[in-house]
């Protein structure tokens, strides 16, 4: 049914991997569909907690990068990058709306939008060989997948700014530091240390954990299913910018881009 994840089922557990170690595992949109499709089927099977995790050296390598140069060769980027971040977004909103807990096992790179889809897990765990980004600034985008609400609801302004301005990467001891990583495992124990934290979450009160997800949300300023919508729209905008043109190029010739600020 899957050619991007595969979804197993294990009592009332559920573990989703992201199958295309080759690429890195990118959030496409085969996967951002599947990924979509996948949730909904997770959601009403009698499931008390899941696992997300990637397969090789990435988590996620985040936004298909190739698929955005096409798009500008063609002259429709906005269009790409809308059509990329529909499925994208409902993701991030899923899991942080789903009734249970989410437990993200980082076994390598989860850059950009990879960053944020372990970000929008109720719980992180992390190879020590992990590695995170938000490479979006790289590209003349925004951080996108919820990243302008993940970051600055979690840090101070300046670190939001900071990670979010440079686009360097992070450790998965830096993240620990910031409080976005909760445990850090040495890489060929990490599915197995995830799949006993997911059991115990799915042992414990889930309705109880379901309600403090629920008013976890309310008590954020701004709703993140508004904060999402408005993050999209600005997304597409800078999808249609010299800059982010000049980004893509160069990413995807292993050069250093000549922004213009336009």
């Amino acid at each position: 049914m899957y050619k991007c994840i595969s979804v197993e089922y294990s009592g009332n557990i559920a573990v989703l991997k992201m199958t295309r170690p080759e690429k890195l595992n990118p959030l496409d949109l085969d996967a951002g569909r599947e990924i979509n499709i996948a949730l909904d089927e997770i959601k009403s099977k009698k499931v008390r907690a899941l696992l997300v995790t990637g397969t090789g050296r990435g988590f996620s390598a985040g936004g298909d990068i190739k698929g955005m140069l096409d798009s500008i060769s063609k002259g429709e980027p906005e269009k790409f990058m809308d059509d990329l971040t529909k499925d994208l977004y409902a993701i991030g909103l899923k899991l942080r709306k789903l009734p249970f807990p989410v437990i993200a096992a980082v076994n390598g790179h989860a850059v950009g939008a990879g960053m944020n889809l372990a970000l929008c897990c109720d719980y992180v765990i992390a190879s020590e060989k992990a590695m995170f980004a938000q490479s979006f600034s790289r590209l003349a985008l925004i951080p996108g997948f919820g990243g302008t609400h993940l970051l600055v609801n979690q840090l101070t302004w300046q670190k939001a700014c900071e990670i979010a301005f440079t686009g360097d990467s992070l450790t998965a001891h830096e993240m620990k530091e910031l409080g976005l990583v909760n445990k850090i495992v040495q890489d060929d124990i990490l599915l197995k240390e995830a799949l006993a934290i997911t059991e115990k979450f799915a042992n414990g009160p889930t309705l109880t954990f379901a309600r403090t997800k629920e008013l976890f949300l309310k008590g954020i300023g701004a709703s993140f299913e508004d904060h999402l919508d408005y993050e999209r729209g600005y997304q597409v905008k800078s999808a249609g910018t010299g800059d982010y043109a000049e980004g893509v190029r160069a990413m995807n010739k292993g050069e250093s881009p000549d922004f213009k600020g336009r």
